[in-house]
């Protein structure tokens, strides 16, 4: 997803159906499934995806909060780092998005929240756009708005089972058709990369 680096983190489970939401499934490999949909009135698909990981809720949570590092495996990062920790459970964070040539690379401003349900072995994460947070640069495009939603539920084995949903519009003079054609290969590249840092211990 050339166009799209900034669609962060997807997965999916084979075999669900999701025709009853109006997901089409998009890519389905190594265990992820990217699933996309038209939602009414909007030009961008939202994204959904789902997977099963060898991991930990605690792990994952190491690997989201540790903001310097999401260049190495968010798709199209050029640059990300820390700009606040509210508490425990919130951190905001800035990232520069790579897109080619002419089109101007993207910035974004995110914050993470996360909520742990120990008696139901539950993790929720929000990820929200915070555009005002911080003044714009100059030749950046600031994405005015984005969400992903996490839901984790941990399995079995030491595995958790991911669901994740993204909703962006990347601002700017991008074109609908061309952002919804190429956002499949990001969250896909993002999550697969995220999978081997889970299951390696990377860092």
């Amino acid at each position: 997803m050339k166009m799209v680096g900034l669609m962060i983190v997807l997965a999916v489970v084979p075999g669900f159906c999701f025709a009853q939401d109006n997901w089409e499934l998009k890519k389905s490999e190594d265990g992820i499934a990217v699933y996309a949909r038209k939602l009414n009135n909007e030009k961008f698909k939202e994204i959904r995806v789902l997977c099963e990981f060898k991991s930990t809720t605690v792990r994952l949570m190491k690997v989201l909060k540790n903001v310097n590092h999401h260049k190495d495996w968010v798709y199209n990062t050029r640059v990300s780092y820390l700009i606040a920790r509210k508490a425990h459970d919130t951190t905001i964070y800035y990232s520069e998005i790579s897109l080619p040539w002419p089109v101007s690379n993207r910035d974004i401003i995110v914050q993470l929240s996360f909520e742990q349900d120990s008696v139901r072995k539950t993790l929720k994460i929000h990820a929200r756009g915070m555009p005002g947070i911080l003044p714009k640069k100059p030749n950046l495009v600031r994405v005015p708005y984005s969400l992903g939603l996490w839901n984790v539920t941990t399995l079995p084995n030491q595995s958790i089972k991911i669901d994740y949903t993204f909703s962006v519009n990347p601002g700017g003079a991008l074109p609908a058709w061309l952002v919804n054609f190429t956002a499949t290969a990001g969250p896909y590249n993002t999550f697969k990369k995220l999978k081997a840092l889970l299951e390696n211990g990377a860092y």
